[in-house]
């Protein structure tokens, strides 16, 4: 090859070239044109040569040389017959020529052809791209050939033939710095033929792969934006022309159609992936009104789509603004739940804050990244996308989705979970709204079913829908015996409950009194409220039920104890105005003898009696309402009880009844009021005296059971106390249904008040036929001591 050249350089065949004319020499060594050949024939010397050249119209396209080795062998026929035959072999190699280039121009057609129909066939890109290389080597021979993809400013390699390292290739990735190669290829938008590539600037080596010289670089570019690169290697330097070059690139043509066509099926696909992902993260999320299970179906659908390590609710804190991780999924995830960020704390308070999404390839190198989660629970966040739950313009939380399982998240990525944050926001509000409607209805429910008034709910026509426990335990029926009942049949008038009803459906609150039957025959006396109500759209009608019945025995207590006051006010009022008619009466009529002293007497008993009623009245008023002023001092009980006795005793004589009492020398003093405890002592004496028949015994009697407290007992053999009212007699005016005895019905609540004031308890032990006790404890106390 290098001797052909300088032959066309220097020597005979070269002159013939330039000046396309033939020549004859003679004798070669008077020649300096003629080169020796050596080693084309060992034993051959030339003498003579002819040399003529083939030429064509427009150019010479080769040399033909006939030597002899004797001297003067050729003449100018020889010479003309030559040219003849090189005429004819110019044309024919023209011709060779001609149809080479027509094979190859099908070869390439008929492979460009075969690409065009899978391109358009096929959207799988790797297939594609790998079938250009094999038919590109059809038509230009390479050592090597790839396929490189842009993303962002880094060349990926995607295809490849003839490497043989293939972890290494697969690895292939470039920095596009200005002044890379391939930087040159695509800003040019044209291919490019490097003869050595190793001379070039901007030529990278790669490890592991044979040095690459000859080297052809074509764009690939779609719709006007270049997309990668096409490249064809050779180990050989000057392997690849221009015309090379510009076949390569008609391939790059088709690879960047199917590059295209390929991004944009799996943009489609992609997208139809999302909106299935959407539709059913929108199934998922309304299949439960529960906001724990919308929540977790949120958390199963981002991590299970985006393929990441871990992910997380964090719903904003109403009351405090903290953030809070209510629900998790992935690594780390039960130790998560339940933390707090503080407003603005980290990428996901950030977020919160600003209702602006965040995508973070590198957390640790991201200012507003907070490393305490991490820290916490031993997670190492890597690359992490945030974006807010919003309703409005008010943001209630945010979702995180960590560490992509591919590396990096993109932007069609946090696109797609603002999509998911839509959704997750309305059914978040859907559930909380739910849990508030139902946290509401459970409590009008308990309200309902707990009343302490009977309640009934009706439709429109008076038929009940609901009734509460209270209204079912005062009829004595089970609930589900009044539903679908008509209303009006639980009263003795049922003709006016439906007019009550009427009056309700226009919306107005009504009132009455009626009477309701119990399942026994019970009459029970209710003051009604209806009132219209509605649940949803469709009107009600709530009937509040108030039981009676203590008002009125309330008012029958009172008829009774104002008839006992008077009466009691009446007999004392009554001696002292006799006695007081009577004195004036001998006054004025000289000649009547009556004993005055007597009558006075009768009047100042009269009057202490009456005193002592009203002054009874007084006081249980005031011990009631904790208005009472104790004058404590130190009591002598043993004097107190005595005092007590000796003033009842002539009572006591004047009945037949015995009485007798015990009290232990040496007992501690009291410290209380001697005048309130004696008076509660003298109306249990007065009591067991009311109830204790002539020839009975009645005896008080205390004790001291330890350091600390004494034991009062007034004993009496009358007919006992009934037990269901062992606790009731210590209310006010409650007196036992007998007729032989009278009173107010205040002595034994005053009693009670007047223990309990100075710290004590008061009971009665008792069983009908065989008399009663009444015994209550005081604390001994200190002086000083309240």
């Amino acid at each position: 090859v290098d001797l052909a050249r300088r032959m066309l350089r220097e020597g005979l065949a070269g002159w013939v070239v330039k000046h396309r004319r033939p020549v004859l020499v003679t004798d070669v060594e008077s020649d300096p044109r003629w080169l020796q050949t050596p080693g084309l024939k060992p034993d051959f010397q030339a003498g003579a040569v002819v040399c003529v050249p083939l030429l064509l119209p427009h150019r010479v396209v080769g040399v033909l040389t006939c030597a002899h080795p004797r001297i003067e062998h050729f003449d100018g026929d020889d010479l003309r017959m030559l040219q003849f035959v090189a005429d004819q072999a110019a044309v024919a190699l023209e011709n060779s020529r001609l149809f080479a280039a027509e094979e190859q121009r099908r070869e390439l057609v008929s492979t460009l052809s075969e690409i065009a129909r899978v391109v358009t066939a096929t959207l799988d890109l790797d297939e594609v791209l790998n079938l250009i290389l094999e038919q590109l080597g059809r038509v230009i021979a390479y050592d090597s050939a790839s396929v490189f993809l842009l993303r962002g400013r880094r060349l990926d390699i995607r295809a490849w033939r003839g490497f043989e390292n293939v972890e290494t290739v697969q690895r292939i990735s470039f920095e596009l710095g200005s002044e890379h190669i391939m930087a040159r290829v695509m800003a040019g938008r044209e291919p490019l033929v490097c003869a050595d590539v190793q001379q070039e600037k901007g030529w990278e080596n790669v490890p592991g792969i044979p040095l690459i010289h000859g080297w052809i670089g074509a764009p690939l570019v779609a719709r006007g934006e270049v997309v990668g690169a096409l490249t064809v290697d050779s180990h050989k330097a000057g392997a690849y022309t221009e015309a090379d070059a510009w076949v390569v690139a008609a391939f790059a043509d088709h690879a960047a159609i199917a590059v295209a066509n390929a991004r944009l099926w799996q943009r489609a696909q992609r997208r139809l992936e999302e909106i299935a992902f959407l539709y059913e993260t929108s199934q998922a999320l309304t299949a439960s009104l529960e906001l724990d299970d919308v929540l977790r179906s949120l958390m199963t659908s981002v991590r299970e789509h985006f393929q990441v390590e871990a992910a997380s609710v964090v719903l904003v804190d109403e009351e405090t603004g903290d953030l809070v991780f209510r629900v998790a999924a992935g690594a780390a995830a039960d130790q998560v739940v339940g933390m707090r960020l503080k407003p603005g704390q980290g990428v996901a308070g950030w977020v919160a804050k600003s209702g602006q999404p965040a995508l973070v390839s590198a957390a640790r190198s991201d200012k507003r990244w907070y490393r305490g989660v991490d820290e916490a629970t031993g997670f190492q966040t890597q690359a992490l996308m945030v974006v807010p739950i919003k309703l409005g313009q008010e943001t209630i939380g945010v979702i995180e989705a960590i560490n992509p399982r591919d590396g990096h998240f993109e932007e069609e990525d946090l696109r797609l979970l603002m999509n998911v944050a839509t959704l997750a926001a309305s059914a978040i509000q859907n559930a909380r709204h739910f849990t508030r409607a139902r946290d509401a209805e459970q409590r009008y429910a308990s309200l309902f079913e707990n009343s302490a008034d009977p309640i009934v709910i009706t439709d429109t026509s008076g038929t009940i829908t609901d009734i509460n426990r209270k209204m079912c335990e005062m009829l004595g029926y089970g609930k589900k015996e009044l539903l679908n009942r008509e209303i009006a049949s639980l009263y003795r008038s049922p003709e006016a409950t439906r007019q009550q009803l009427a009056q309700a459906l226009e919306g107005k609150s009504v009132f009455y009194n009626v009477e309701a039957v119990a399942r026994d025959g019970t009459r029970l006396p209710f003051e009604v409220r209806a009132t219209r109500v509605f649940h949803g759209a469709s009107p009600y009608i709530q009937w509040v039920c108030h039981d009676l019945r203590e008002r009125l025995e309330l008012e029958r207590v009172r008829r009774t104890l104002t008839h006992m006051i008077i009466h009691d006010l009446r007999n004392p009022l009554s001696s002292i105005v006799s006695s007081l008619d009577l004195i004036r009466t001998a006054w004025k009529d000289k000649t009547i003898t009556i004993p005055v002293d007597q009558l006075f007497a009768i009047a100042e008993r009269s009057g202490k009696k009456l005193y002592l009623l009203i002054d009874s009245i007084l006081d249980l008023a005031r011990l009631e309402d904790g208005r009472a002023k104790l004058a404590r001092k130190p009591v002598d009980v043993g004097d107190m009880v005595e005092e007590v006795v000796e003033q009842v005793r002539p009572m006591a004589t004047a009945r037949e009844l015995g009485l007798e009492s015990h009290v232990p020398a040496r007992l501690p003093s009291l410290w209380g009021d001697r005048n309130l405890l004696q008076r509660a002592l003298l109306n249990l004496l007065d009591n067991a005296m009311k109830f204790t028949l002539p020839g009975g015994k009645i005896r008080v009697e205390v004790n001291q059971p330890d350091a600390k407290t004494l034991l009062f007992a007034v004993s009496d053999t009358g007919p006992g106390i009934p037990p269901e009212y062992h606790e009731r007699i210590f209310d006010r005016f409650t007196r036992l249904d007998r007729e032989e005895t009278q009173g107010t019905g205040l002595g034994l609540a005053l009693c009670r008040l007047a223990v309990e004031a100075h710290g004590g308890r008061i009971w009665v032990e008792s069983e009908p036929g065989h008399g009663s006790t009444f015994k209550f404890v005081l604390p001994v106390g200190e002086e000083g001591v309240e």
